[in-house]
């Protein structure tokens, strides 16, 4: 697998894998010794991650 590193904070990241063509987002707690997630997805589920997103921004403002 080549996975390209494109966001790292404390708390998740965001990885493209080449080879598949998706995208790694992992989250995990923060605690000592974290337990980690990692949702795997497809370009359709990554635009609507987008606009969900979108929407909490706006709402925020």
């Amino acid at each position: 697998m080549v996975w390209k590193s494109v966001l790292e904070r404390d708390h998740f990241t965001v990885k493209l894998d080449e080879k598949d063509r998706t995208a790694l987002l992992e989250v995990n707690d923060g605690g000592i010794a974290p337990a980690y997630v990692t949702v795997r997805l497809q370009e359709q589920e990554i635009d609507e991650l987008i606009d969900a997103l979108q929407q909490v921004r706006n709402a925020l403002k």
